[in-house]
């Protein structure tokens, strides 16, 4: 089983690429495929996601009926995709949780993993901030069909997926650190820092934000520190942020965001109006069928509607007039949280809620698995789809206790056999 790990894992590189987002799908599910050879199984806690699946891929196909049956067929695969990513995540977590050696495998192929795009951030960087040519657009252009001029993307396809990836990458590369794995992790955890920083993504800003605060919420230890560490990055990004931007002539339509002018950005910025009234306009869906919804995938019948009578505004954004009048099957929630309301209903969604309830009493045993449930819950305000690789990595390894300290009566025995490792690895 320990080659399951191997392989699953192989695909861990790809993982910090949103372009390779499939290939780092398709790899878990066949090793969930394999899953099915073991006496592995689900937990007792895991059973409110099974009924769930079972109860939203039902009420798809019924939603279906005389309308678009691929929409429904989409949202199946997704929910598979997704379940099966969360089964191989709670299996490699539990076979990691008292294994030294599978746990410094996997530093190594975050490592591995992250050295590319963060070579590309670097440059993307220099090229941002210092040489100011646009050369690093032609190693992104490589790996994305669209390239932000003076955005620090990585190789994502836009930058916000560059600022989750850093998010989640980073708190596993810090955990690691924490664990003894330091030659193998500072580099990149350093890396993953600077580009956070100076990559002014109003997005990833808001998602660390959002898991501070659900982490204080929902913490039973280090709350304080937190609240600290919340109101500290807070001010970092009201004041110091600004003063970046200004101290290092950045200029784009991004930078405008950080004037904090939400009205303006409503009527001025395509991005900020789709990441906040599409979510709304899948509430006001679930207002409208508070029990069932609109069934799962269906989200986009009311959409165009929806907006033409509330945010007609919006129409002058060619994206959002593209998706209302030419393709508005097309059209997302960009919120997984308004997608699960809107499209399952209150059924379904004290389902999928009572799945999470148990993922929080399992991260309850350990502050970087709350962080780690803090960062799920805040991830997906942008992203809908349940096949969100990010989303199910922590979710497994929160469940299946990868973060859990080690037993005090192991300790000596890890610490000797992980400097071992290391010393082999240097």
């Amino acid at each position: 089983m320990f080659s399951l790990a191997v392989i699953t894992y192989d695909s861990l590189p790809y993982f910090a690429f949103s372009v390779y987002r499939p290939l780092a799908m398709f790899p878990m599910f066949a090793a969930s495929l394999l899953l099915l050879f073991t006496d592995f199984k689900f937990r007792p806690g895991d059973v409110p996601l099974l009924i769930f699946a079972v109860y939203s891929v039902g009420h798809s196909l019924i939603a279906s009926v005389g309308g678009d049956m691929g929409a429904s067929l989409k949202h199946a695969v997704t929910l598979m995709f997704g379940i099966s990513m969360y089964r191989v995540s709670l299996y490699i977590a539990e076979q990691a949780k008292n294994d030294p050696a599978l746990r410094r495998q996997i530093a190594v192929y975050l490592l591995v993993g992250f050295v590319p795009p963060l070579a590309a951030g670097m440059l993307q960087l220099a090229d941002a901030y210092l040489i100011r040519s646009g050369f690093s657009g032609a190693l992104t252009g490589l790996f994305s069909e669209k390239v932000y001029k003076g955005r620090i993307q990585l190789l994502s396809g836009e930058p916000s997926w560059g600022g989750i990836h850093l998010l989640t990458g980073g708190l596993l590369l810090l955990y690691l650190f924490k664990e003894g794995y330091r030659k193998i992790t500072i580099a990149p955890l350093i890396g993953c820092a600077v580009l956070l920083v100076l990559s002014f993504s109003a997005y990833a800003y808001s998602v660390l934000l959002i898991a501070l605060l659900v982490y204080v919420l929902i913490a039973n230890k280090y709350r304080f520190r937190m609240l600290l560490a919340l109101g500290a990055i807070g001010l970092v990004v009201v004041v110091g942020v600004p003063f970046l931007l200004e101290t290092l002539k950045v200029s784009g339509y991004f930078t405008d965001r950080f004037q904090f002018d939400f009205p303006h950005l409503l009527r001025s910025d395509n991005s900020f109006f789709i990441r906040v009234i599409f979510p709304a306009i899948g509430f006001m869906e679930f207002w409208h069928h508070p029990i069932f919804g609109v069934g799962g995938g269906y989200y986009y019948r009311e959409f165009a509607e929806l907006l033409r009578g509330h945010f007609d505004y919006g129409m002058k954004f060619t994206e959002v007039a593209n998706l209302v009048n030419d393709h508005p099957e097309m059209a997302t929630s960009r919120n997984m949280w308004s997608k699960l309301f809107a499209e399952e209903g209150l059924l379904g969604a004290l389902l999928f809620l009572g799945f999470m309830t148990a993922a929080l009493r399992s991260s309850r045993r350990h502050p970087y698995a709350q962080f780690a449930f803090a960062l799920c819950v805040s991830l997906v305000m942008n992203f809908d789809s349940y096949s969100f690789v990010n989303f199910w990595l922590l979710i497994g390894w929160i469940r299946g206790g990868f973060f859990e300290g080690r037993p005090d009566a192991r300790a000596a025995e890890w610490d000797t056999q992980n400097d071992r490792e290391l010393r082999r690895t240097a």
